[in-house]
């Protein structure tokens, strides 16, 4: 009975990756803390930043060959990821409910935020309808290129749309970026100006790591190691994509035109 079960399950082979990514966000995190109490020091952060995406990618390219090169990515396993990231948008579904609850909190009772109007005396909002409603068109667009990208892969042909989908994601981050730049207001202007920056921001970082992660299925298929058969990692990239182009439209509607 043992070695049958043995057969129909795998247990990948003992790594520090996932601990050693732990420990890389907990510095990171606590540095972060470090920056909002006294002061920023950019060379650390930045070495935190590239220590923990080095970690990231290296534990990527180990799940890449044990697909690819190995063969352990049979059924069983390929379910078990896929649980997985159900259980990944589960968690990133209630972040974004707390950001979007906090919010209505502050724009729906005065009390909470001393009284004040919403949002303060003398701030002017960024127009939704110029730089905001271009990045919803490009987000949109975007999640097209990705579907017609896993449509032709399902039907055997070398697709070049996780290009477009890569330019358009980068894109997005470039106006975003912008944007912030030309704000008449910062994260310490207000209730206004912290839940704004911190959703539109961790919907940025979100962004990126779709990205990096488009990045890498991109060059997988141009090296064939994604099959019709086996493209597990390409169908987790098109669900974390569609997941953040949903958050980006309630940010639009709620952030934007209506919470203004």
């Amino acid at each position: 009975m043992y070695p049958r079960t043995w057969q129909l399950s795998h247990l990948v082979r003992n790594r520090w990756w996932p601990i050693s990514i732990r420990a890389g966000r907990f510095f990171l995190i606590t540095r972060l803390l470090f920056w909002f109490k006294f002061r920023f020091n950019f060379a650390l952060f930045s070495l935190r930043i590239l220590g923990a995406l080095s970690l990231f990618i290296v534990w990527l390219r180990d799940v890449s060959r044990e697909g690819a090169y190995q063969g352990h990515h049979t059924r069983l396993v390929q379910s078990g990821l896929k649980w997985g990231l159900v259980w990944f948008l589960f968690r990133e579904v209630w972040f974004f409910f707390r950001v979007f609850w906090t919010f209505f909190h502050l724009r729906l009772a005065p009390i909470s935020r001393g009284g004040v109007n919403w949002p303060n005396f003398g701030l002017i909002v960024i127009p939704p309808f110029q730089v905001p409603l271009l990045n919803t068109v490009i987000l949109l667009i975007r999640g097209l290129t990705a579907t017609l990208g896993h449509q032709e892969l399902l039907a055997g042909i070398k697709t070049n749309w996780v290009f477009g989908s890569v330019f358009l994601g980068a894109y997005f981050l470039v106006l975003q970026g912008i944007e912030y730049s030309a704000a008449s207001y910062c994260v310490s202007r207000g209730a206004y100006g912290r839940i704004f920056f911190f959703g539109t921001g961790f919907h940025g970082l979100h962004v990126c790591l779709g990205v990096v992660i488009l990045v890498v299925s991109a060059l997988r298929i141009g090296r064939r190691l994604i099959s019709p058969q086996h493209h597990f990692g390409l169908e987790f990239r098109l669900w974390y994509w569609h997941f953040v182009d949903v958050v980006w439209l309630f940010l639009f509607f709620w952030f934007y035109a209506w919470g203004r």
